[in-house]
């Protein structure tokens, strides 16, 4: 059983890979939320995770922007609770991201102070069950499919003054399908294996106040993240990632579409204990294949996650 297990794990990283490629080949039309994080947790579950991510490159801060040919400096720190709910039978848990920080574009001012607030959710719906802590202790896990979204509000700072804001200026609407194929005891077994395939759309509505012109429009962006992990011990693991965008073109005006975005980024990330239950989880990812006029650059992440 268990040579059939890693069979199957290594089956699904091998079609996950075929999806990526595939995808690349396609014609051209943020960082990824990261390993673990909408992985199936019991009943009753909370937890406050606070992120400290600092990004170079030409990206901006709402997801599928970049400015070509600038350095854009970003650093946010960011607050998530999240909680799990039972609905039907149904692990249900939504949550709310609160970023503030500030970035700095060349040869711009800098923006600073809160971000574009995010409130979402995710559902289970296959090899998902709602469990209770003593349930979920005996789970075995294996392939796992749920439902997730999410809505960025136009709260950050925001000038029509500045080429590059914290803020974003509109609505955007996220909706995925975040699956993972588990192969262990348990979630809780110290040498647990799981591939995580997250898929996306982001679709935006209009900014009608952006720099230098009357209205900005952008399209559907289409992103597939995917983390391959293994535990060390109950509460140390370590991750590859890799992330693909496409899409996010944006029309000024009348004018015509821009680019948009196409890029591979790549990195890992490494879990370690903190103090009591608490848990430290470095990220670094760069990208690694883009167009010309494509996104740019590397972001470095740690995230203090305080399950309670």
């Amino acid at each position: 059983m268990r040579a059939r297990g890693f069979f199957l794990l290594r089956l699904l990283a091998g079609l996950a890979l075929t999806v990526l490629l595939t995808l690349a080949a396609a014609p051209v039309r943020g960082q990824d939320d990261g390993a673990r994080v909408y992985q199936l947790a019991p009943v009753g579950t909370q937890s406050i995770t606070t992120f400290l991510v600092n990004k170079r490159g030409n990206e901006t801060p709402e997801p599928g922007s970049i400015e070509p040919g600038s350095k854009i400096d970003t650093d946010i720190l960011v607050f998530r609770y999240a909680r799990t709910f039972d609905v039907a039978g149904r692990p249900v848990t939504p949550f709310v991201i609160v970023p503030t920080g500030k970035v700095r574009a060349s040869g711009a001012p800098q923006s600073s102070g809160f971000g574009d607030m995010q409130i979402g959710g995710t559902v289970g719906l296959i090899g998902a069950p709602a469990l209770s802590p003593e349930a979920f202790a005996a789970f075995k896990p294996g392939f796992g499919l749920g439902v997730f979204g999410r809505v960025y509000f136009p709260t950050g700072a925001y000038s029509h003054d500045k080429p590059v804001n914290l803020g974003a200026n509109r609505l955007a609407y996220q909706a995925g399908l975040p699956m993972v194929y588990a192969h262990g005891r348990s979630y809780r077994d110290p040498e647990l294996t799981s591939l995580e395939v997250l898929p996306s759309l982001t679709f935006y509505e209009h900014n009608d106040d952006p720099f230098g012109a009357e209205r900005s429009a952008k399209a559907p962006l289409f992103t597939v993240e995917a983390h391959l992990t293994h535990n060390f011990s109950p509460r140390v693991w370590a991750s590859a990632d890799l992330l693909y965008r496409q899409g996010g073109e944006t029309r000024i005006d009348d004018g015509p579409e821009d680019g948009g975005t196409h890029g591979w980024t790549a990195g890992g990330s490494l879990a370690l204990p903190f103090v009591a239950n608490i848990n430290l989880i470095f990220t670094y990812q760069h990208v690694i294949e883009r167009r010309d006029d494509g996104p740019d650059g590397w972001f470095f992440r740690t995230a203090l996650v305080a399950p309670f």
